[in-house]
Parts: structure tokens; C-alpha cells; sequence
């Protein structure tokens, strides 16, 4: 007679603690789980205790190392009924984090978006996550409600708190003071409690929890530059001005989607050789190539034949019709000075112009930087009346709830190389020092990781 046998989950044991009440599931997962957050079994989570990366107030001119921010024991209050616990197993750091970390905030706020973790537990009208899940909480939600979900720019839901959607307390530090979640997503910590919006269920990816931190944010934003609102043609021509996680994420993209040529542009050497390793066809360094770049880059592009009526371009040198059929440009501003090597231009604005210059004249510009300094300007005429395409926006058109899944199976089937953007992690306790990577520019993109 063969014995019977009992098949053991992560998913059932959280199911069945969800059930008995609110925080058990960190009980039966383990002591070593439990030790990192443990629970109040109340039923509604209130009282529940964990740790998190806090910025408080801090004064303008605030360096990195000098800001109010550090690790805290919260306190949560009860579980909302749209809102859904979240063990935290890693949180990418994006680079606009660096400026939150010395911003001043009242009331004080848990850091970090873009994170991967397992649910726990889920309020009473939440339907889209179960105990269990692996879910990536990402940066941008989705509620498919909203005027912007149903007129097809889901990457602009209004779930968003720049939308009007508040970031409400979640709980409590020791000094009684209440404490908010960055986005309200807070990944810097060792539980999230974000809305069910934010909770994107990925099924089936066997991807560690660092690859998969990388989509929810970065790898979104420079995957939907190349497969959303303006997706790169079989064959194209495609620059990326800006190698750090989103746009080596959109040379991925350009390469995926069949683009012949890609060019990258970046100061910073290893970042440069990262881009030819993963897609990039040619590399090139705004620094040597100075304000002859835009005139380097057309010619790079120059159409095979300049006979009009078998499908050619003008030849003229420079000229408006001479230049990649997709530009996209993820460089920004810096917030502090990089160790690594300066660009030309700190503030930002000299690859957005140069963005615009380069593309030819039907062609597509996407922006998705942030923290420039200034304005540009470009000719009246085009803006109004010509056929060149600009295409700004965070996530360009991707829909976190239908594209994580999709993104996941990139990174499962090896399309996408997740591990070549996370080239650091670093534990909760060293969260400031993370942030100061990333500013620095010293690695491609960093990485909070949980035990």
C-alpha cells in the first residue's frame, strides 16, 4: 500500500493563513521570514510591525549622506479594503530616487517603486491578487476605468497620486507620527501595502525576483519607448541617446522588435560596452563626437539611394531628411555631480534638442527622461506643420496589468537581459549607500533586496 503524501505550496500556505488571520502567513512560512517582519495576528493587520526606509524633512541643498532619511520600525494601521499586503523580495532603484532622498517631505515617506513580492494578504474588495501571488508592484497602475485606461493610454492612469489619487497613511512610526508610502507603493521596505492597482500577477516566470524588479519600472518605461505608442519597424534605423537601465532596456526593445542598426549613445564607457553586448550595433560618446554628433548620426543613417521615386531620401548633408527612422532619448538631468564620466551637458537639455535634430523628417522622437534644468526650442514650422513625430511619456503606452506578464516571459525565453541592468544589490540597511551608486553612476542600476 503506497503512503499517502501531501503536496506542500508557498501559495496554499498563504491562502490558508490569509484565512485564519490577516498576518499568520508569516508564522507558518518560517522562522526566518517571520524574523525580518513580524506579525500581530489581529485579523486586520493593524499593529502589524516592519521596517523601512524613511525620508523625513530635510533642508534644501541636502546632500545624499547628509539627508534625514533612514531605517524605521512602522506600525500599520488597518488593512483598506482596496489595499493588499506585499512581502517584499527586491525594489529597483530607480534614478529618481536620488532627488526624493534629500527632498523634503511632511509626512514622512517610505521610498521606493518598481519592487516584486508575494501577497499575503488582501482587502475585503480586492480581486485581482490572492495570497500567494508573485506580484510586481509597478510604478505606473492600472485601474482600466479611468478616462485615460479607456481612451488607450493606460500608462497614464489616473490612479496615479499626480492624478489626484492622495497618498494616504499606511501606518505609524515609533514617534506616533504618521508615515505615507512614495507612489503608494513604498518598496524600500520590508512589507508594501499598495492599492490592488498597482499589483500586476505575473503566473508563470521562473525569473528571480531581482530580474523581475527591473520591469516594473525602468524596463517598462524603455520597453514601451520601443514596443508602444510608436513601435520600431523590422529593419529601422534606432538611436538611444542615454544608457542607463531605461534606455539599455530600449536598445533591448529596438533589437527585439528587428531593428537593422542601433545606435547608442552614452559618456560613460561600461555602460556603452553593456549596450553592444545586449544589441547595440554601434556605440558612440557624445563627449568625442561633441556638436558634430547630430551630423554623425545621419550620416550613419543615410538611406541607400537618394532616387525619390524608388523610395530614397534627399543626400543633402544634414538635411532633414537624412537621420534614423526612431530617436529616443532617455538621458535627463543630473541631481548631483557622477563619479563616473560627465556628459556634455548636466542639465539635460542638449540631448532633447539634439534628439529632435537627428531624427529625419517622418520619423519618430520618444522622450521618457526626467529632471531636466531649462527649455528648447524648435522650429515653429515643423512643430506645426511638419510630419516628424515626438512621443513623450513615462511608460509610452504600456499596460502594466497585460505587459508585466509579457515582459516576464521576455526575460524567461532570454529576448531580454534583465541581470545586465541590475549589476548591484544591496540590503535594506544599505539603502543609502545604493542611492548613492545610482547617483553616482557607478552602476547601471541597483537593486534592495530582501531575505
Amino acid at each position: 500500500m503506497k503512503s499517502k503524501t501531501t503536496k506542500v505550496s508557498r501559495r496554499n500556505v498563504l491562502k490558508k493563513a490569509a484565512v485564519v488571520g490577516g498576518g499568520a502567513a508569516a508564522t507558518l512560512l518560517g522562522g526566518g521570514v517571520q524574523a525580518q517582519a513580524p506579525s500581530i495576528l489581529t485579523g486586520t493587520q493593524a499593529g502589524r510591525r516592519f521596517r523601512a526606509f524613511v525620508v523625513f524633512d530635510n533642508a534644501p541643498d541636502t546632500t545624499i549622506q547628509a539627508s534625514k532619511a533612514s531605517v524605521e520600525q512602522v506600525t500599520m494601521s488597518a488593512l483598506d479594503e482596496n489595499r493588499v499586503v506585499v512581502r517584499t523580495e527586491a525594489c529597483q532603484v530607480c534614478y529618481t530616487i536620488v532627488g526624493q532622498a534629500v527632498a523634503n517631505y511632511n509626512p514622512a515617506r517610505i521610498l521606493g517603486h518598481g519592487a516584486v513580492g508575494v501577497v499575503e494578504v488582501v482587502g475585503s474588495k480586492v480581486r485581482r491578487v490572492q495570497p500567494g501571488d508573485r506580484v510586481i508592484v509597478a510604478n505606473t497602475p492600472y485601474c482600466g476605468q479611468c478616462y485615460t485606461c479607456l481612451r488607450g493610454r493606460p500608462d497614464r492612469c489616473q490612479m496615479l497620486p499626480g492624478a489626484g489619487n492622495p497618498m494616504l497613511p499606511i501606518g505609524r512610526l515609533s514617534s506616533g507620527a504618521d508615515v505615507v508610502q512614495h507612489n503608494n507603493e513604498g518598496g524600500f521596505a520590508e512589507l508594501m501595502i499598495p492599492y490592488e492597482w498597482y499589483c500586476m500577477p505575473v503566473f508563470t516566470s521562473n525569473a528571480t525576483p531581482v530580474d523581475l524588479s527591473m520591469l516594473g519600472c525602468v524596463g517598462a518605461c524603455g520597453l514601451g519607448t520601443a514596443l508602444g505608442v510608436a513601435p520600431v519597424e523590422p529593419a529601422s534605423d534606432v538611436v538611444v541617446l542615454g544608457c542607463g537601465p531605461v534606455g539599455l532596456s530600449a536598445v533591448q526593445g529596438a533589437r527585439i522588435k528587428g531593428a537593422s542598426q542601433i545606435i547608442a549613445i552614452d559618456p560613460i564607457r561600461a555602460r556603452r560596452e553593456v549596450a553592444l553586448r545586449i544589441g547595440a550595433t554601434i556605440a558612440l560618446d557624445p563627449n568625442v563626437e561633441g556638436m558634430n554628433l547630430v551630423a554623425k548620426v545621419k550620416d550613419l543613417c543615410k538611406f541607400p539611394t537618394d532616387r525619390k521615386f524608388a523610395g530614397g531620401r534627399d543626400w543633402a548633408p544634414n538635411g532633414n531628411n537624412i537621420g534614423p527612422d526612431y530617436v529616443i532619448e532617455a538621458v535627463g538631468g543630473d541631481r548631483f555631480p557622477p563619479r563616473a564620466e560627465v556628459g556634455p551637458d548636466p542639465t539635460g537639455i542638449l540631448p532633447l534638442q539634439q534628439a529632435w535634430q537627428m531624427c529625419s523628417s517622418a520619423g519618430h522622437v520618444t522622450t521618457v527622461s526626467v529632471g531636466q534644468r531649462g527649455n528648447f526650442t524648435v522650429p515653429a514650422g515643423q512643430w506645426s506643420n511638419g510630419a516628424k513625430n515626438h512621443h513623450p511619456g513615462n511608460m509610452n503606452g504600456v499596460s502594466t496589468l497585460r505587459d508585466m506578464q509579457r515582459f516576464a516571459r521576455l526575460v524567461d525565453t532570454g529576448q531580454f537581459n534583465a541581470r545586465a541592468l541590475a549589476t548591484a544589490t544591496y540590503p535594506l540597511d544599505r539603502a543609502r549607500e545604493a542611492i548613492q551608486a545610482v547617483s553616482d553612476r557607478t552602476t547601471v542600476g541597483a537593486v534592495i533586496t530582501f531575505a
